[in-house]
Order: C-alpha cells, then sequence, then structure tokens
C-alpha cells in the first residue's frame, strides 16, 4: 500500500476507528474493504445477518448493503447465489 493511501484513509475514520464515509477514489475504497474483510474468519462461513452485523460493527454510516456489494464485487468475500452463506475469499486474507 502506497503511503499517500495510507495517510489519507486516516481521515475517513473517526476515533474509535470505524469508518465515516465511503471514500470515493478506488484505491481508498480497497484499503477500507480490506480493513473490512480482515474481521473475518477464514474457512468459515457466514449468514448474510452475520455479515451485515461485521459491517454494521465497522462503519458509523447506514448503507451496509453498499459495503457487502462491494466487498463481494471485488473479490474479498464471495457467497452462494441465494445469498444463504457468505465466506472470506482466500486471496485477500
Amino acid at each position: 500500500m502506497k503511503e499517500e493511501y495510507k495517510n489519507k484513509i486516516k481521515r475517513f475514520y473517526d476515533e474509535s476507528g470505524k469508518l465515516v464515509q465511503y471514500p470515493a477514489k478506488r484505491p481508498l475504497r480497497m484499503i477500507a474493504l480490506q480493513k473490512i474483510a480482515a474481521e473475518f474468519e477464514l474457512n468459515r462461513t457466514y449468514s448474510e445477518k452475520e455479515v451485515n452485523n461485521k459491517i454494521k460493527d465497522n462503519i458509523r454510516f447506514t448503507d451496509i448493503e453498499l459495503i457487502r456489494r462491494e466487498m463481494i464485487e471485488h473479490g474479498f468475500m464471495g457467497r452462494l447465489r441465494d445469498g444463504s452463506q457468505y465466506w472470506l475469499e482466500k486471496r485477500n486474507s
């Protein structure tokens, strides 16, 4: 991760480490998603509710669905087509 992005991402978090705003720039979004993905365990499946709760615990804004979709779209997490199971993808752990 480039040093400039490490410094810039800090302004998107509050003092407790929660994301307060989803960054507009892709490199910063990837860092934010990676930090959220780090909260999930490898080789474990999660329900949608569990995923939502973990995301909710890491953000201050209300668009949990946006973060969940982005994590799947960018390969941080996988899911069954029916949304009944989610998991952390190995390549992003």
